[in-house]
C-alpha cells in the first residue's frame, strides 16, 4: 500500500493531531505523521526557526526516506526542510506553501494568503514572487495576528473573527482564492466564508499538499 509522511516540523504534538483529525487517505492510500522531535521549536514563526526546525528533523527522517513514497512538509512557507529532503531522495517531497499555490492557479483568477503572524506577509510575499517569477495572479499575504498555538489555544470566536478579518481586507485587494496559509489553520474554511461568502473559494494547503502526492505517486513519479 503506498504511504505518505505528513511532516509537521514544529515539536507541538497539537498541530499534528489537528491534521490526523482532518485527513483522510484514498482507500488504497496510507498517511503516517512525524512531529518534530523534542527541543525544536514548538512554533515556527521566523526564518531562524524554520532553519532550526529543519535542522532538529532532518537526523531524524533520514532513516524514514526508504519507508514511505512521498513526503508533506506541513509548515507554510518555503521551508529549508522541503529543499533538504529533496537531497536526500528522489521520491516526491513537497511543502504545503508550494502545493497551496499550484492549486490556487489552477483554479483562476487571482489568490492570497491568509497567515498568522505579521511577519509572515513580507516572507510569503517574497516566497511567492521566487516561486512563480511573478506576481500577476497574486494580491498578497494578509496576516491575523495569531501566532500557530493561539489558533488552537484562543477562543473560536476570536480565531473565526480574525481569520475572517483577514479574508476581508484580501477579497477587497481582488482576491477570488484565499490559501489558508498555516497548517494549524486546516479545516478552519467555515471562517473564511462566513466572513466573505461562499463564491471565494479556499484552499487548505494541507489537504492540497496530499492530494497532489497522491496524483504523483499514482501516476508512477515516485
Amino acid at each position: 500500500m503506498p504511504s505518505i509522511l505528513v511532516i509537521n516540523p514544529n515539536s507541538s504534538c497539537s498541530v499534528s493531531d489537528t491534521l490526523k483529525g482532518i485527513l483522510r487517505p484514498p482507500t488504497e492510500f496510507h498517511y503516517d505523521y512525524f512531529t518534530g522531535p523534542e527541543g525544536g521549536p514548538l512554533q515556527i514563526d521566523s526564518v531562524t526557526t524554520e532553519i532550526t526546525s529543519a535542522a532538529n528533523c532532518l537526523p531524524a527522517l533520514i532513516p524514514l526516506l526508504d519507508k514511505y513514497d512521498g513526503f508533506l512538509v506541513a509548515c507554510y512557507s518555503d521551508h529549508p526542510l522541503v529543499h533538504c529532503l529533496k537531497e536526500q531522495t528522489s521520491k516526491p517531497v513537497l511543502g504545503i506553501f508550494q502545493a497551496s499555490v499550484l492549486h490556487s492557479i489552477a483554479l483562476g483568477g487571482k489568490f492570497a494568503i491568509v497567515t498568522t503572524v505579521k511577519i509572515w506577509e513580507v516572507l510569503l510575499n517574497d516566497a511567492v514572487r521566487a516561486f512563480l517569477g511573478s506576481e500577476t495572479l497574486f494580491v498578497g499575504t494578509f496576516s491575523t495576528g495569531l501566532g500557530v498555538l493561539e489558533l488552537h489555544d484562543a477562543s473560536a470566536d476570536v480565531v473565526s473573527q480574525k481569520i475572517g478579518d483577514a479574508a476581508i481586507k484580501a477579497v477587497a485587494n481582488g482576491a477570488s482564492v484565499i490559501c489558508l496559509g498555516c497548517a494549524g489553520m486546516a479545516g478552519m474554511e467555515e471562517a473564511i466564508t462566513k466572513a466573505v461568502g461562499p463564491k471565494i473559494r479556499v484552499v487548505d494547503a494541507v489537504v492540497a499538499g496530499v492530494e497532489i502526492l497522491v496524483g504523483l505517486i499514482r501516476s508512477g513519479q515516485q
